[in-house]
């Protein structure tokens, strides 16, 4: 038994579907204007403050938790490198198990969240004292002096990916 749509199946999942385009619009243009520090554009601003948009049906649905992941660039990722006069280490490699190695992924939080402008000095004191523990265990461990770089992996774009261009930005050193 098939039944023809009705007129108000197809509003409601055009509504559904306009939202889901729009949410991830504004988000996206959100998360890249907060992270790169950049204004807002007007229409983003009015839509995020706008009652119509944020009504109890689009949060009830959920389609207001953001599709903003989906952008480029909006997660990111640090990578820590230790240096001797010898070899470059990865600092996960102070790690023996598969455990503590995801939990050290966790500095890519504190990090992230520690990121930002000059305005943040205690926030970026935070990164210094990690990364100067991580300098202090590579010194005790192979008995040398360290260097200890942390990186932002930036996403190659796609017409990158077969070039062997290395993407790190190099954010803040220790030695």
């Amino acid at each position: 038994m098939t039944h023809k749509p009705r007129t108000i199946e197809i509003a409601i999942f055009s509504i559904v579907i306009l939202k889901v385009f729009i949410t991830g619009i504004i988000t996206t243009v959100s998360s890249f204007c907060e992270f790169y520090e950049y204004q807002q554009p007007e229409l983003a601003e009015k839509i995020n403050e706008s009652s119509v948009y944020r009504n109890s049906f689009f949060t009830y649905t959920g389609f207001d938790t953001g599709y903003g992941f989906f952008a480029p660039n909006v997660s990111s990722n640090f990578i820590i490198f230790s240096e001797n006069s010898d070899k470059v280490y990865n600092s996960s490699d102070l790690l023996q198990t598969s455990e503590g190695k995801t939990r050290f992924m966790g500095a890519n939080d504190v990090f992230f969240n520690n990121f930002g402008n000059k305005k943040n000095e205690d926030k970026m004191a935070a990164n210094k004292i990690i990364l100067k523990r991580i300098n202090k265990m590579f010194e005790k461990k192979y008995n040398s002096k360290f260097t200890t770089t942390v990186y932002l992996y930036e996403y190659p774009k796609l017409g990158e990916l077969n070039t062997k261009k290395e993407h790190l930005i190099k954010i803040d050193e220790i030695k």
